[in-house]
C-alpha cells in the first residue's frame, strides 16, 4: 500500500520545527516553489490500493534523494544520518521531530524498484514548471556531452570470448607491451554497461557518457540521456532534439553545440525540421574532397555533372564518408573534341572522367559561410560559459563525476537527479529575482 506524506500538518512537534526554520532558509523557499505532490500520483500504480503496510512515500523517497544532490551529499548513510540531526532537513521532508527516519537500505531498495520513466515523469514535471514560471522559452537549444566514471575499474575487465588468445587478464599488460584492452575484445564482468573511453590527454577508463540539452536562456536542463562511454556524442542527438519538440511547448528553432556535431547527418536533419543551426563543422576539411572546376557544373535538376560538352556524368554509389563518384562513359570521352583541355580527373587505365561530391556538399558550403559571420562566433562564444558551466555543476557540485551504482538505468537514474537538483536551483533563485525586481 502506498505511503503518503502530509506537509504541513496540525501535529504541535511539526508545528514547532517549523517555527525554527528561517523565512530566508534555502529549503523553506524550494518548499514554497517547487511542487513535489504530483509524485503519488505517477506511483500510484506500483502499489496495491487496499492490501498490505503503508510504504515509505515515493514523495519523501525524491525529497530525500534531493537533498543528497542539492547539498553534495554523496552517501546514503550519511545523508540519513544528516537527517537525523539537522532539522532543517527533517522539516523539508515533513518529519517531525519523533518521527523516524527511513533507513539508509530502504533507499536502495526504492530505487531499484522504481523504473527510470518515473524519474524521468518527475524530471520532466520540474521543466514544465521551470517553463511555466517564465524561466525559459526552449526556442535556444545548447547540446554538450561529459563522461561520467563507472564504478568499475580495469581489472573487472574479461575476454568476451573465452576460446580467443587475447584471453588474459589485464595485469598481464606489464608482461607483453603488445596486449591491449578493447571494447570489442573485452567487458566489463562488474559493470557491463560501462565502456572503456578516454579525453585527450588522461588515461582510458570505463566510463559512461551523459549527453546534455539546455535551454540557453537561463540554462536549464531541458534533456539528460546516459551512454555507453564509447558512443559518439552525435549519435543520440537527433534522438533528443525530437524528444523535446515533443516535450517542450515551445517549438525548438535554434541549436548551438560544438564541432562534435558538425556532421552532415545532423546539419541536414536540421535543415529539414527547419531549426537554425550554430554548429562548426566537424573538420576544416569536411566536404573538401568535393571536386570544382571550371567548366564542369552540376544540374540541381539532373543531380549530376555536366562537362563542357554539356553530357552528363552518371552516379554510381555512395562511399561510407558520404562521397557519390560521378563517371562518364568511355564512348563519350572518346570522340569528344574537348578531351584535350578537360580539366576532370582521368580514372587510371579506364579512359573516363571522374567527378566526386559530397551528399551534404550544399550544406557544408552554406555553414562555412555562416562560420565567418558575428552572429556564429557569438553563439559559439556564448556556449562556452553556458553549457560547459552546466556539466561543471553537474559534475563537481551534484554529484555526476562518478557512478554512484552500476548499471546503465541506475547512472540515468542519477543523472535525471542530478539535472532536477539544477532546474530546482535555477527556478528557486529566478523567482526570487523576478519578485525583488517587482
Amino acid at each position: 500500500m502506498q505511503g503518503k506524506l502530509i506537509l504541513n500538518h496540525n501535529d504541535h512537534d511539526y508545528l514547532y520545527l517549523d517555527s525554527l526554520i528561517p523565512k530566508e532558509h534555502f529549503l523553506r523557499k524550494v518548499n514554497s516553489r517547487i511542487e513535489l505532490s504530483f509524485i503519488g500520483s505517477i506511483t500510484e500504480d506500483l502499489y496495491c490500493p487496499n492490501n498490505g503496510r503503508p510504504s515509505i512515500a515515493p514523495e519523501l523517497y525524491f525529497r530525500i534523494m534531493l537533498l543528497g544532490y542539492l547539498f553534495s551529499i554523496k552517501s546514503t548513510r550519511k545523508l540519513m544520518e544528516q537527517i537525523q540531526y539537522n532539522i532543517a532537513y527533517r522539516w523539508f521532508c515533513g518529519l517531525s521531530l519523533k518521527d523516524k527516519i527511513p533507513h539508509h537500505a530502504s533507499l536502495s531498495r526504492i530505487k531499484k524498484r522504481l523504473k527510470k520513466d518515473i524519474f524521468e515523469q518527475v524530471f520532466f514535471n520540474i521543466v514544465s514548471q521551470c517553463e511555466q514560471a517564465g524561466l525559459m522559452d526552449g526556442q535556444s537549444i545548447m547540446a554538450d556531452s561529459t563522461f561520467i566514471q563507472a564504478n568499475a575499474s580495469l581489472n573487472s575487465m574479461n575476454p568476451i570470448d573465452e576460446n580467443s588468445p587475447r584471453n588474459r587478464r589485464p595485469n598481464e599488460a606489464r608482461e607483453n607491451s603488445k596486449w591491449q584492452l578493447s571494447n570489442k575484445t573485452h567487458r566489463s564482468k562488474t559493470d557491463p554497461d560501462a565502456s572503456l573511453a578516454f579525453k585527450t590527454g588522461t588515461a582510458r577508463s570505463l566510463k559512461y557518457k551523459a549527453h546534455v540539452c539546455c535551454d540557453s536562456k537561463n540554462r536549464v536542463i531541458t534533456d539528460i540521456l546516459v551512454t555507453t562511454g564509447s558512443t559518439h556524442d552525435s549519435q543520440p542527438f537527433i534522438g533528443l532534439i525530437k524528444k523535446l519538440k515533443t516535450k517542450l511547448s515551445y517549438p525548438v528553432s535554434e541549436v548551438i553545440a560544438d564541432r562534435a556535431y558538425g556532421s552532415g547527418t545532423i546539419l541536414s536533419f536540421l535543415k529539414d525540421y527547419k531549426i537554425r543551426s550554430f554548429i562548426p563543422l566537424f573538420t576544416t576539411r569536411t566536404g573538401n574532397n568535393s571536386t570544382e572546376l571550371e567548366g564542369i557544373t552540376y544540374d540541381y535538376d539532373q543531380e549530376t555533372y555536366i562537362c563542357r560538352n554539356n553530357v552528363p556524368f552518371h552516379a554510381s554509389k555512395v562511399s561510407s564518408q558520404g562521397f557519390i563518384t560521378y563517371r562518364t562513359r568511355v564512348k563519350d570521352c572518346r570522340n569528344c573534341s574537348l578531351a584535350g583541355s578537360c580539366q576532370a580527373p582521368i580514372a587510371k587505365g579506364r579512359g573516363i572522367r571522374v567527378m566526386s561530391r559530397h551528399i551534404h556538399d550544399d550544406i557544408f558550403k552554406q555553414v562555412k559561410k555562416e562560420m565567418e559571420t558575428d552572429i556564429f562566433k557569438q553563439k559559439l562564444r556564448e556556449r562556452l560559459w553556458k553549457i560547459e558551466g552546466v556539466m561543471n555543476e553537474l559534475k563537481n557540485q551534484n554529484g555526476l563525476l562518478r557512478a554512484q551504482s552500476r548499471g546503465i538505468e541506475n547512472v540515468q537514474k542519477q543523472a535525471y537527479l542530478a539535472a532536477i537538483a539544477i532546474n530546482i536551483k535555477r527556478l528557486v533563485f529566478f523567482v526570487l529575482i523576478i519578485i525583488s525586481l517587482r
